[in-house]
């Protein structure tokens, strides 16, 4: 889906109906990009996906604009009727007595694309949500949106924003999100907010430094489990080589973890960059054991290790990816790691 040419651009003037940022259709809107080619690195995006997924209960109570007791009733893996599109990205939530679906992206810079992104999504979403009703003969949950910002301009962004498709003069029309720009924050902010989640994000915080991000994963390792802070702790590692403002934050990070936790990211970023294909490969792979061993909560057989090595060479570490974050356990397995057959 893109926004059709045809249709002119128009700018947010009323400030009655949205007090935010509003991004206008029109010819100026390239085609939607995927995830990598948007300015988001593919380990930090694999290190976020993976992140939200094994911790749930900690997105959905970090995310939601709700003041009342939230739990997590799982991720959203569906597609919608007579399209060829997977939505992966949908956490279901209950907030007090209502049912809705949280739609999470994140970003290194927030622009036109990204909030076409979100309208997209958002509109696909409901799309599902229609879908799932009309079976059930029930009404379709309502979605709330939030992209969170992981660097950019130093001038504050609102609370919201918006994606317009209708003329200015008109009433609004299009999709309204949140944006929680992380990179403004401070630490102390980040930490207040009493979430792991949100202390994964403190290495772009604007007053991190080597003291406060040691005080941060002293705290962490104390609120968490060994497995949990492993997890958490690697995300940190993602994030702080995606610190824009180049304070080589990520040293500090490596520096305060095991070097079991830091491989889990540095072999596949390190190897890239030096352009070594064995680094290249070995990270690769060194990073999917790993979520394929908490997918299944057990370590690979020797092997499982070798078809795994096996399909990232043949089909590539996109494919395994999906592979991880879409199938359920038992098709993980027989996808990933049961021998090859002469078909597959």
């Amino acid at each position: 889906m893109t926004p059709p040419s045809r249709i002119r651009a128009f700018s947010c003037t009323t400030a009655a109906f949205f007090p935010g940022t509003s991004f206008a259709q029109g010819r100026g809107m390239q085609p939607r990009k995927r995830k990598g080619e948007a300015g988001l690195d593919d380990d930090v995006d694999l290190v976020l996906r993976h992140v939200s997924r094994q911790f749930p209960r900690e997105v959905a109570r970090a995310l939601c604009d709700a003041g009342g007791p939230i739990e997590p009733l799982g991720w959203v893996d569906t597609q919608v009727t007579g399209r060829q599109r997977r939505l992966d990205r949908a956490l279901s939530v209950q907030v007090g007595d209502e049912r809705r679906l949280l739609h999470a992206e994140w970003t290194l810079t927030m622009n036109e694309e990204i909030a076409f992104r979100v309208f997209e999504y958002h509109n696909l979403t409901a799309l599902a949500a229609a879908d799932e009703a009309r079976g059930s003969r029930g009404t379709p949950l309502p979605i709330e949106s939030v992209v969170i910002v992981l660097s950019g301009r130093e001038e504050p962004w609102p609370t919201h924003a918006a994606y317009r498709t209708s003329p200015a003069q008109a009433p609004f029309c299009g999709v309204r999100f949140r944006i929680e720009p992380v990179y403004q924050r401070t630490v102390a902010e980040l930490e207040a907010r009493g979430s792991p989640f949100w202390m994964i994000f403190t290495p772009l915080a604007v007053d991190a430094d080597a003291r406060n991000l040691e005080a941060v994963l002293e705290d962490l390792r104390a609120r968490t489990n060994e497995r949990d802070f492993a997890e958490l702790g690697a995300a940190m590692v993602a994030l702080a080589g995606a610190d824009r403002r180049q304070r080589r934050l990520a040293d500090v990070v490596h520096s305060c973890l095991s070097r079991e936790i830091v491989m889990q990211n540095r072999i596949y970023r390190e190897g890239k960059a030096m352009g070594i294909e064995e680094g290249v490969v070995q990270g690769q792979l060194a990073v999917f054991a790993r979520q394929v061993e908490r997918r299944l909560r057990r370590p690979l057989r020797t092997d499982e290790q070798e078809q795994l090595a096996e399909h990232l060479r043949v089909d590539g570490p996109d494919v395994v990816a999906d592979a991880i974050f879409d199938l359920e356990s038992r098709e993980l397995w027989r996808s990933l790691l049961a021998p090859r057959t002469s078909t597959q």
